[in-house]
């Protein structure tokens, strides 16, 4: 039977919520993480019994606003507001997604020798029904032989479930590639990976929290969500207010589960919103984000564009926007999730597994983002033998992320409310995880008491480069609803000489498309970028504001500490102490890049004892070729036009207030 390929472009979108209990905290003596874990159980099991009383009896009483099929049978709800309003999920919904992120590059096939294929980690997809798991993109048909990827239907109740866009969404992640079309390449970004785990979306934190302490999986964790509430769902029906953009009880159970399993990711589809409005909305195309969208310690991934190439990136229309009614960016990265071919399964063709179909959304980005965070973490593994955490892989994309400039014909350069940081690349963060294993700063691990800061210091060794930092924290869960939901206020600074650099951060006055620099009193997620010209040595420093903290489970502040991750990037030399660097600029003095040099060279002060003034450039005759001056002494760098200088070895004389230092230099114009 020839491959049946069904062109179809649709959006949809979706969400979460629920409604508060407390478990009393009464026995202190326990060891402290089994008893958060034991009490998150409670909370979710009961958080879940109350949401089933309500909607029994929404159900029973046959209340008007609950949905129909098409027989005319009551739809059951997958929430119920706290006013009694039901909810229901829909899905979010190719050219090559593999190019656009890198992971061709980073994959099997690809020049660069990572070889990652996503062996070894397991990742749940909880979606609307279950993965079709004999589709000949997940079994490599009837002559492969080749590895194949473990499908579990792991909620064996509903195991006959199965539907096409959860089909369609695993192939994003582990489609073998059988399909090949000019226009189409279905090969997913981690097919080497090890297992899947298939839901349906009904029970997912429960669920998630019965994979991460029952089985006590340490390859489980991953998973994907391309599902969510819909600003404006089939009837036309906004949804509440209070659930665009705020901090609901699901975001905060969310926050939760990742706070007790920091090594556990959760990506979420941000929705298909971008072009819908309503009533309360402030400003157009902005705040569009509903239910666990606006969870803290998770991913919120929103949707690109790009050619056949995988090029000329820019923001999809339909992905949602944020910012947070607390004024957080989201979404924090993007990934592809326009014109992708996928495979999918036929509802009146049930049996069939070579249907393919054309389809949108960040139901597709979502799951291409987190195939990539598996490579990411299978790279990890592989060279030192353990896992990110979520905050560490969550600091490392945002760090590595292509900015996204172009969106409905603006230049904004910077984080936004619409593409968070950028588009994820893989290549970029599999470089900054393998330069880590040589310079250990690259991706740095910390833990914050009351009262201290986390110091790294840097020396410039080369011209060119952006001194970069990003960092992230698992921040405690917050009060549902709140209107302020960071609890630790991490800061983050780059110090030069007099000049502090500050992190992006929304303005929390008003609604706004981009960020501005400034103190980010909201994100647990900070980066920051030197925009000056680098010389000489920077401090890079991790503080926090009052006091570290944590809710109980009586609803009462308690001391904690604060972990953290730091991904750090620069034309230079990181260290823990000054006296390494001092080391390091005994023997190096002064940087003089590029080298060899063609046009022009760069003179930095590496030894901030050591302010210069006129250089000089003599032949190897001893004859001097070329003389700068400059006013006064100073660590600065300098700029040196060679472009009349010949190809050839010269001498470089540098004035310092004491001596001239001179230093072997090579031209080659």
């Amino acid at each position: 039977m020839k491959n049946k390929i069904v062109l179809l472009f649709s959006l949809v979108l979706v969400v979460s919520c629920v409604t508060s209990t407390r478990v009393n905290n009464n026995t202190k003596g326990q060891d402290d993480k089994a008893l958060q874990k034991q009490q998150l159980k409670d909370r979710l099991q009961s958080h879940m019994a109350a949401q089933n009383r309500i909607i029994d009896s929404l159900m029973q009483i046959k209340d008007p606003r609950l949905k129909k099929d098409k027989n005319g049978g009551f739809i059951r709800p997958n929430r119920v507001t706290p006013n009694g309003i039901p909810l229901y999920y829909e899905a979010y919904h190719g050219r090559s997604h593999r190019k656009a992120i890198k992971a061709d590059i980073v994959g099997a096939t690809g020049n660069s020798g990572y070889k990652l294929t996503g062996e070894g980690l397991h990742m749940g997809i909880w979606d609307h029904g279950h993965v079709f798991a004999a589709h000949d993109e997940f079994t490599g048909g009837l002559v492969y032989s080749g590895s194949k990827v473990s499908i579990e239907i792991s909620d064996a109740t509903t195991a006959s479930l199965q539907s096409n866009h959860p089909t369609s969404v695993a192939s994003i992640v582990v489609a073998k590639g059988l399909l090949h079309q000019e226009n189409y390449d279905v090969t997913g970004i981690a097919p080497g990976l090890t297992k899947i785990y298939s839901y349906d979306w009904n029970y997912d934190l429960l669920e998630i929290f019965e994979q991460l302490q029952f089985n006590a999986n340490p390859d489980f964790i991953l998973s994907n969500h391309s599902y969510g509430y819909p600003l404006v769902d089939n009837n036309n029906e906004i949804i509440p207010n209070e659930f665009i953009g705020d901090y609901s009880d699901w975001s905060a159970l969310l926050d939760e589960i990742a706070y007790i399993y920091p090594t556990y990711m959760h990506v979420l589809a941000a929705g298909n919103d971008g072009r819908e409005s309503y009533p309360e909305q402030q400003i157009i195309a902005l705040d569009q984000l509903t239910g666990s969208t606006t969870a803290k310690n998770v991913l919120t991934v929103g949707s690109f564009s790009m050619d056949d190439n995988g090029t000329n990136i820019g923001a999809t229309d339909f992905s949602s926007a944020g910012p947070t009614n607390d004024f957080r960016i989201k979404p924090e990265v993007c990934g592809p999730g326009e014109s992708l071919g996928v495979a999918t399964w036929v509802s009146n063709d049930p049996n069939a597994t070579n249907n393919y179909i054309a389809n949108s959304g960040t139901s597709f980005a979502s799951p291409a983002v987190a195939g990539g965070v598996a490579l990411l973490q299978q790279l990890h593994k592989k060279i030192f033998n353990t896992y990110m955490d979520g905050a560490t892989i969550k600091a490392l994309l945002c760090h590595t992320a292509d900015d996204i400039t172009d969106w409905d014909g603006q230049d904004i350069t910077g984080p936004d409310v619409k593409t968070g940081y950028g588009a994820v690349n893989l290549e970029k963060a599999a470089q900054l995880i393998e330069k880590d294993e040589k310079e250990t700063l690259s991706i740095h691990n910390f833990e914050l008491d009351q009262g201290e800061t986390e110091t790294i210091f840097f020396q410039t060794t080369a011209v060119g480069e952006l001194l970069t930092a990003t960092l992230s924290w698992y921040d405690p869960p917050a009060a549902f609803y709140a209107t302020n939901t960071l609890i630790n206020d991490l800061d983050l600074r780059i110090t030069q000489e007099n000049t502090t650099y500050l992190p992006w951060a929304l303005p929390t006055t008003w609604q706004q498309t981009v960020a501005v620099l400034g103190d980010n009193t909201r994100d647990n997620l900070e980066k920051v970028v030197v925009s000056g010209p680098l010389g000489g040595r920077c401090r890079i420093t991790v503080s926090h504001k009052g006091s570290l903290q944590r809710l109980n489970q009586n609803g009462e502040f308690e001391n904690t500490t604060q972990k953290g991750a730091l991904v750090l990037s620069g034309p230079g030399v990181f260290a823990k102490s000054e006296q390494e660097l001092e080391q390091f600029a005994t023997v190096n003095s002064f940087l003089v890049a590029p080298m060899p040099a063609k046009n022009f060279f760069t003179i930095s002060a590496l030894d901030n004892t050591l302010p210069f003034k006129n250089i000089k450039i003599l032949d190897l005759n001893g004859r001097e070729v070329l003389h700068k001056n400059r006013a006064t002494f100073s660590l600065n760098s300098i700029d040196v036009a060679i472009s009349t200088l010949t190809s050839g070895s010269y001498i470089l004389g540098i004035e310092t207030e004491t001596k001239f230092i001179f230093k072997q230099i090579i031209i080659s114009n």
